[in-house]
């Protein structure tokens, strides 16, 4: 567990003696330097991205791959974390021969595979 106050700083006597205080450089929640936060170099990177293509660079010659965060429709690249045949499908439907998936599934009772011999 780390220590939220700074050592060289005189701390308050009691929660209620306290009263407002202002934040510090260790209770901020963001980044002292902005280039150190992942999240803030990939927009950068994807506005100069951007900036490249509106003046006519050619998209063949952009690394435009992302890092941290992507279109989940995207095009499958080799640097993705789990491969495209592996991710599950939105349309993938249990085989039901026709008949509507919840009559399938439940049956026309309602208790799925479960038959006399099993209750």
């Amino acid at each position: 567990m780390s220590n939220a106050f700074n050592d060289d700083l005189a701390r308050p006597a009691a929660a209620e003696d306290a009263g407002i205080q202002p934040l510090r450089d260790g209770d901020a929640t963001s980044v002292a330097d902005p280039d150190l936060d992942p999240a803030q170099r990939e927009w950068e990177r994807t506005d100069a991205i951007d900036e490249a293509l509106d003046s006519g660079v050619d998209p063949a010659d952009l690394d435009t791959a992302t890092a941290t965060s992507d279109d989940p429709a995207h095009i499958p690249s080799d640097d993705d974390e789990i491969p495209a045949e592996d991710l599950p499908t939105g349309y993938a439907q249990p085989e039901t021969q026709g008949d509507d998936p919840v009559i399938a599934e439940l049956g026309e009772d309602g208790e799925g595979d479960i038959n006399d011999e099993g209750m």
